[in-house]
């Protein structure tokens, strides 16, 4: 066991903190007491949210996929996690138990303008998108620096059904980096085979916030870890030399107050190094959410610390243009179920079993997807909820002609029923709403932008000493960002290198060495 007497200062509440937090406890012998989580947000979980009543609507600003086969250390995690509505189990089981006894089989995986449910069981490809993928596969990834998707592929490419299904499922631009798109070839080679079922995806019960992000919390709170919410950090200090030590955290509460922690020989400070959500917005069913780019506290923290010590990253090529990372998503409420039976009836699919179904003639590209219901547990059984997002809320909808980004809740949903030709209905769906709210995000897509490989810094830089980086924004070889699990491994990472202990954080799992997932991976290229 270490020393019990430091303390560690986490910077952003989402996942990787209480990860870490986790892990600092049962792995390194932590006092609750002593480690600190600071959290602009008023609730804890960072992008893993979702709240709401019956009254107002439910929301959540994104979904999160998981992955069985291949989130090795979000798993890990979470069988150390008591359920918290099952007892003796871990969260870890009940996810799984949950996702077996609704597993996920898409029906209605790309819809086209005439509403017609199109066989995507093959991808699509011409030889010179075979080629180009294969090519892709053996390149050296330290050779694709600051390379887009669309630098790579020729124009066939991008009408092809994989184009569609794999853009959508992982919310890709044809801007996207190259080398994260070839992460993700790799990483994810598994559900290549699958892509156009989505059999893959493993759901939670409810909506991440209630299914993850709580039980984690709860956990944490019977050893009393302390958290600080509405509270920005604007600043570390650091120790003069060459080296990387914090000093002292400076703050800023929501009341405007401003303050600075020490920090002691010892102490610990993890920093979540930017986030996807900051500066979101939601509007309501009558009110469009606004775009508000402007300053996001975490890169301004990143960039701000990155000036001061050069081997903390680049955080501009991620934050630098919030127009090519923006996307606007969408929760509709209904009072009873007469929207979800409908596309029951015209999916195949009950709530639950389908995940995404994309209109791939949208202007906006949307897509949504139907959990199982509820989603949140305070819907009760006379309330249902959906999910949906555009990757392209500049264009006009092809029903209403705005700009997605300048649509209302109301707007959203009337082009949806135009999508997906339930215009007969629109009236009986539009009286069962009880709201439909947008999410403006200006840097979700942040992650994908084009860069080098250097712009992302080591979960743990080069001469720190206390200073560890947990987000998305770290480069950690081999794994692919935008998920729960890049969160978790670098939370892991981080605790074990800054306290040298001696156990492994789980590797990735090399599906792409693998002779017989390669050969239905080619297989899969030509269907």
């Amino acid at each position: 066991m270490h020393d019990s007497n430091k303390h560690a200062w986490f910077v952003g509440g989402g996942l990787a903190s209480l990860a870490a937090a986790v892990y600092l406890i049962e792995d390194a012998g932590f006092k609750g007491g002593n480690i600190h989580i600071i959290e602009a947000l008023p609730v804890l979980g960072g992008s893993n949210d979702g709240g709401g009543a019956k009254q107002e609507g439910f929301v959540c600003r994104g979904g999160r996929m998981l992955n069985e086969e291949t989130y090795e250390n979000f798993w890990e995690l979470t069988s150390r996690i008591p359920s918290l509505e099952v007892p003796n189990i871990s969260v870890k089981d009940e996810i799984l138990a949950f996702d077996h006894a609704n597993p996920t089989h898409a029906r209605a995986r790309l819809i086209d303008k005439y509403g017609k449910i199109l066989d995507v069981h093959t991808m699509g490809f011409d030889h010179d998108d075979r080629m180009k993928m294969l090519k892709l596969f053996f390149t050296d990834e330290n050779e694709l620096d600051h390379m887009t998707i669309r630098e790579w592929f020729g124009d066939h490419f991008f009408t092809t059904n994989f184009w569609y299904m794999w853009q959508t499922t992982f919310a890709w631009q044809e801007w996207s980096s190259l080398f994260e798109f070839r992460r993700y070839m790799n990483r994810m080679i598994l559900e290549f085979s699958r892509i156009d079922t989505l059999e893959g995806v493993t759901r939670t019960p409810y909506n991440q916030y209630e299914s993850v992000i709580l039980p984690i919390k709860k956990h944490l709170d019977k050893f009393g870890v302390d958290y600080s919410l509405k509270r920005t950090v604007t600043d570390l200090v650091f120790k003069n030399g060459d080296g990387i030590t914090v000093t002292a955290i400076q703050y800023q509460d929501a009341d405007g107050k401003t303050g600075s922690i020490a920090l002691q020989e010892g102490d610990l400070c993890f920093f979540t190094n930017g986030c996807i959500t900051d500066n979101s917005n939601n509007g309501d069913y009558k009110t469009p959410a606004r775009y508000l780019p402007d300053n996001p506290p975490s890169f301004a923290l990143w960039k701000k610390i990155a000036l001061k010590k050069p081997r903390l990253g680049n955080p501009d090529p991620f934050f630098g243009k919030p127009d090519e990372t923006k996307w606007y998503s969408f929760t509709a409420t209904f009072l009873g179920n007469t929207m979800l039976k409908l596309i029951e009836a015209f999916s195949g699919n009950k709530p639950g079993s389908g995940a995404l179904m994309t209109f791939r003639d949208s202007s906006w590209r949307m897509s949504i997807v139907v959990a199982a219901q509820p989603h949140f547990k305070a819907q009760g059984d006379d309330t249902t909820i959906f999910w949906g997002y555009g990757l392209y809320p500049d264009k006009t909808g092809d029903f209403v002609r705005k700009r997605m980004i300048d649509c209302t809740g109301e707007e959203i949903l009337t082009e949806l029923i135009h999508q997906l030709h339930f215009e007969q209905h629109e009236n009986e769906i539009k009286e069962s709403v009880v709201n439909v709210i947008p999410v403006m995000m200006p840097y979700i897509d942040a992650l994908f932008q084009p860069h080098a490989k250097a712009d992302r810094p080591p979960v743990v830089p080069k001469g720190s000493t206390n200073l560890a980086m947990i987000s998305q924004f770290v480069e950690i070889p081999q794994d692919m960002v935008f998920t729960e699990e890049y969160s978790v491994r670098a939370a892991r990472t981080a605790v074990y290198t800054l306290l040298n202990i001696d156990r492994e954080v789980a590797p990735v799992t090399p599906y792409n060495r693998r002779p017989d997932v390669l050969a239905k991976a080619v297989h899969t290229a030509y269907r």
